[in-house]
Parts: C-alpha cells; structure tokens; sequence
C-alpha cells in the first residue's frame, strides 16, 4: 500500500521504475518551447521527429556529442514498442508484425552506439535499462563477432501484441547482407564508407528495401567522410519526403564552453568544421564561411524605431518560408530575427504566418509571385495583398538599378557576406530554418546548388529590398497619407 511508503523509498522505486524505462523520462530539446516554459530552446529534435508526417526518409548530420544517437533511437524505440507519449506528432506504427533493420560501421561501434541506446549497456545485468524497457523484450540472439555480446536478432513486443524483430548489421559486412528482405524501418547509426568497395552500394540496397515495403529511413551520422553519397542524396534532393536537418555545438544545451573548448583541442584543423558544426565539405565548397561565433546571437529587444521588412518565399513546388529583419539605421546593422518554413501549405496559412508580428511590416517577394494561380488566374503575390491583407511590396524584389524579373543571386550573397564579415548582419540563435540553410549552401560543378534555401533565400529578397524597411512610425505616417491622398514617399 502506499500510504505505508515513505517518500524515500516511493522516490527509490519511481528511480528503479524509470531506469528500467528510458522512454519515461527522455524529451528532445523544442518541446519546452513548443509549451512556452523556454522560448529559446534549439527545437532541432522535435523538428526532426515531427518531420515523420510527411518525410519517409530523415537525416539528422550533426556535430559530435549533441545527441543525434539518442534521438535517432528514441524515436527507433517508440515505434517498435509502440509506446508514444502524449506530446508524440510525428510518424506512429501502430501495428506490429514487421522487421527493423539497424546500420552501425562494425561490430565495436554497433556495441557503443544503437545498441547501448536500445538495450543498456550490457546484453545481462543491464539488459532493458535503455530505450528498450525490458518487459518487451521477448528474446535476444548475439552473434560471434569477436566482440562479446553484440546483438544479432531481437524480438520485441508491440503494444499491439503483435511483434517486430530487429536485426543488426554492419557496413562492415558489405552490400550483400542488405540484398534481401523487406524492413519496414532502417536506421542508420553514421554511415558506410563508399571507398570500400563492398560498402559503396549499401545504401541503394537499402532504399530499394524500403521502397518495396513502403518503409522509413531514419539516419544520424557526423560527416566525417566529406561528400558522400548519403550526403549528396539529403542535401540535393528536391522531394519533400526526403528531410535533413543540422545541429552544432550551439545547438546543445549540455555541452558547455569548457567542455567544447577541451574537446576542439583534440581534432585536427581539418576535422574541426565537421566534428564541431556537423558541416561536410560540399562540391567544391560553402558559399559562406563566416564563423557562426561572428553573427549568432541570443535574442535582443527589438528597438521601436529600427527600420523592419519581411521576406518571403512562395512555396510554388517546394516548401514556403518567410523570415523577418529589422535594421538599426544608425549602427547600420540589420537583425535576422525570425525565421519560418513548411512543405504543402495552403496560401492562406501562409498569409497568416506573414501578418503574424506586424501587418504593417513590408514584404519583399520573388519574382514568380507574379506567375498566375492556374485555379483562379489571379497572380499569386496580388492573392496575398487584396485577399489576405499582406503588406506586399509593389514590386518583386529587385537590385536598385535592376528592373524586374529573375535576379543574379551572386551580389547579393556578397552583400550579406560583406555584412556577415563586417558584424553588420546578426542573426538571432532561434532562427534554426535559416541557420541550417546558412550550414549546407554550396556549389557544384561551378554552379549554387538550389536546394533547401527557401528561408535563405527569403533573406536574400528581404535584405535586397533593406531600402523599403520602415520602422512603425513611419508605417503611421504612410497609413495617414494614403488615408488623405498625399503623395507617398519612402525616406531611406
């Protein structure tokens, strides 16, 4: 009974209860911020497990030490046990009765990541004590493999009843251990190394797998090996159903500056970017190299008299973005202080995330805002001014000199260089859209690779039309003069 329980040993066996169940107590960072109980909490794992909606296949390339194995097996648990907690939006399973295959380099490696994750740190005395709680785990095969206790096959009770076995395999093993089977979830723990040539067609293997069961792919790796397939396929794919997303030092809470300092000391100056940020090398490179030390920063007051314009991206065959800036005229410094995208969403949705902190803020656009609405015929950027009430532009965003249409986008990346360079351009830590698109732009074959930089590019029309900006007083007085048929002028 326990009212014959005292409050020390009740606290013992909550203890000895949540560490027999890891799905209990673990959260990802942004469901604080989700709630409002911390606004400023990097929201990169929530962001990467509600993506699961609607993107079959998630990359999370991250930094090392930030938690990119915890998520990635987190989420592996939830769908095998089918145990989803209350706040859970993302992908759900709600049936056993299917295969889950699980990747790691070698045997060593699938011992001290998934596997640890999962199972516990031992297969005996700790067996239950990770994700996996011990009462639906049915049975466990291990395999000789020169290391002790490595899994090769265990079984796993669903919430349904029905059961899922999880087979473990290694890169190590080559391609032909991927060639048969039908997984309904594959989860990469770092990635196969295609200079080996038994490794090179591991992931065609293993999406042909998942294509033929209708299957999820789910990756978490630090991109060591430079541009790799699995890199290439992420950050060049235009398929909304393919999603990856970024995460650096910065981008974990638990790692302090002491801790990033020390590790840092241990790489080589080559390794740094990827160990650190989870930045590969890209074709024949990033377009921006400005340290991140140089321009994020935690969010500031905006002052009433800084000058603001909006940005935004249409969303016409891929996702719609928006991002905010306000500039301080007097410092000359302009503040990237929000930024927002989505896949699929409905124009009027959209119209409200644009009005949402100030209707009377400008909105500079793109030119194909002037293409028309093949339901209504109307042009896409008049829709959003007369039915929706967004302060659109007169005009799509253009260089000062420059008419209409499609613009160079080479001046204005050496703008916002300039600016990042000079300390002139500072973005706000939460803007986590923007600053992954900031991490993976890049050329190749001489050429900028267009893909996954809508809230970048938002920023290049917002930051292309800074001379439009107005702050909310000079917003009043536009407002009066169009009320009194004056003429309307734009002081810059």
């Amino acid at each position: 009974m326990l009212e014959n329980v005292s409050d020390a040993e009740l606290i013992e066996q909550l203890a000895n209860v949540a560490s027999q169940n890891q799905l209990l107590i673990w959260s990802p960072y942004g469901l604080r911020k989700r709630t409002g109980e911390l606004p400023d909490e990097p929201d990169w794992q929530l962001t990467w497990h509600d993506a699961g909606k609607y993107a079959t296949q998630r990359m999370l390339m991250c930094a090392n030490g930030v938690g990119k194995s915890c998520t990635t097996c987190y989420e592996f648990a939830l769908h095998v046990t089918g145990q989803y907690p209350p706040w859970w939006d993302g992908e759900r399973f709600e049936r056993g009765g299917w295969e889950a295959w699980i990747g790691s380099i070698d045997n060593d490696m699938q011992k001290r990541g998934p596997q640890r994750a999962l199972l516990g740190r031992d297969l005996d005395e700790q067996l239950g004590t990770g994700f996996i709680p011990r009462s639906s785990i049915k049975s466990l095969e291990t395999r000789q493999a020169g290391v002790k206790s490595v899994a090769d096959t265990v079984i796993i009770e669903h919430v349904s009843g029905e059961n899922v076995v999880i087979k473990w395999l290694t890169f190590e093993q080559g391609w032909r251990k991927w060639q048969s089977g039908d997984p309904k979830i594959i989860l990469w723990d770092e990635e196969p190394d295609e200079t080996v040539v038994d490794q090179k067609d591991i992931l065609d293997e293993a999406l042909t797998r998942l294509v033929r069961n209708d299957g999820i792919f789910m990756v978490g790796y630090t991109p060591l090996l430079g541009q790799t397939q699995l890199t290439e396929h992420f950050m060049d794919s235009n398929d909304p159903s393919v999603f990856y997303i970024g995460a650096t030092w910065d981008d974990a809470p638990h790692m302090t500056q002491e801790t990033r300092d020390r590790i840092s000391k241990q790489y080589r100056a080559t390794s740094v970017d990827a160990r650190s940020k989870g930045i590969p090398m890209l074709g024949e490179g990033r377009i921006f190299d400005t340290s991140e030390a140089q321009f994020l920063i935690n969010p500031i007051p905006i002052a009433e008299h800084w000058a603001r314009i909006k940005g935004i991206d249409f969303g016409i065959a891929h996702p719609a973005a928006k991002v905010s800036l306000a500039w301080d005229r007097d410092a000359d410094i302009v503040y990237l202080y929000e930024s927002w995208k989505k896949t699929d969403v409905k124009t009027r949705d959209h119209a409200l995330v644009i009005n949402a902190g100030g209707e009377w803020i400008p909105v500079a656009w793109p030119h194909d805002g002037e293409k028309r609405d093949p339901k209504s015929g109307k042009q896409f950027h008049k829709i959003y001014r007369k039915e929706y009430k967004v302060n659109m532009l007169s005009q799509s965003a253009r260089y000062q000199s420059d008419t209409g249409g499609a613009q160079a986008q080479w001046p204005i990346i050496e703008t916002m260089i300039d600016r990042l360079d000079s300390g002139r351009f500072k973005v706000f830590r939460t803007c986590s859209e923007w600053i992954g698109e900031y991490r993976s732009y890049h050329k190749k074959d001489g050429k900028i690779v267009s893909r996954r930089d809508d809230a970048l590019k938002a920023s290049f029309y917002a930051l292309m039309m800074l001379r439009f900006a107005v702050s909310a007083a000079q917003s009043n007085r536009i407002g009066r003069r169009r009320q009194s048929g004056a003429p309307l002028t734009t002081t810059v």
